[in-house]
This record gives C-alpha cells, structure tokens and sequence, in this order.
C-alpha cells in the first residue's frame, strides 16, 4: 500500500469555530464532529482533524495548512476573505498585509482563523524551484 496521508490533528482553540470559519472559506460541506474532534475532509480525502481540549489553550503552537486550489476556488475564497473584512497576506511572516502573492507563477494568501492559532494559505500554483527572484539588496563592499 502507498504512504499516502488520511489525516492530521490541528490543536486550536475552539474545534467548532475553526473547522465552520475553514468550510465557509473554501465553501465545502459541513464539519462532522468525530469523538472529540471536528473534522473537516478535503477534497482528496485527507481529513483535518481539529481539536480543543487535548492540550492547554495557552501550550497551542501556531499551525499551518495550505490548500491547493483553482482559480476560480481562489477568487471565491479571496471574495469571502474581504466580505468578511479578515486580515489576509502575502507572506507566511504576515508581513506584507492585504495583497497577495503570485510567487512561481499562481496566486497565494494567507489567513488565520479566529482564534490566531491557525496560519491557513491557499495557493493556485504548488511550490516550484524557487519562488520569482526578487532584486538583490545593493552590495556594501
């Protein structure tokens, strides 16, 4: 059998929240609570798993999922994000707020989700090489 992912465990801070606020980004269907997770299932089967009480509220660490999406997902998602007047950035540092990124050669964002412990990125290209070369800061010699 292939080594093929069925699913992981995100710790946030409320399971419900968090799997309602990424469903109605991405416009799929409803999460399903699971035992004591939420789960949401992505369109290649993968399920993410969120949970809230596995671990103290305050030993959460910052987590990140990326999803690979049409253009038409992206717009749909993009429209959703500003609607609803959500921070959103370029960059994984947050940096570089309310744009996105077209780094090897798509378009990407990143948001999180209400409780801030959830870095969501929705991209339309997967990473390449490199992402598009940036220019050289000037040389100091």
């Amino acid at each position: 059998m292939a080594n093929e992912l069925n699913h992981i465990i995100v710790h946030v801070k409320d399971r419900h929240r968090t799997a309602e606020f990424l469903t109605e980004l991405t416009g799929t269907g409803k999460p399903v609570d699971w035992g004591r997770f939420t789960q949401v299932t992505s369109s290649n089967g993968v399920g993410v798993d969120f949970a809230d009480d596995l671990v103290p509220a305050d030993a959460i660490n910052g987590s990140h999922l990326a999803y690979l999406v049409t253009d038409e997902e992206f717009d749909a998602i993009l429209g959703r994000i500003t609607e609803r007047g959500l921070r959103y950035w370029a960059d994984p540092a947050h940096s570089v707020e309310g744009e996105i990124n077209t780094d090897y050669g798509g378009r990407g964002l990143y948001t999180e989700d209400p409780g801030g412990t959830l870095n969501l990125e929705f991209m339309t290209t997967p990473y390449g090489d490199e992402p598009a070369a940036r220019p050289a800061p000037p040389s100091r010699r």
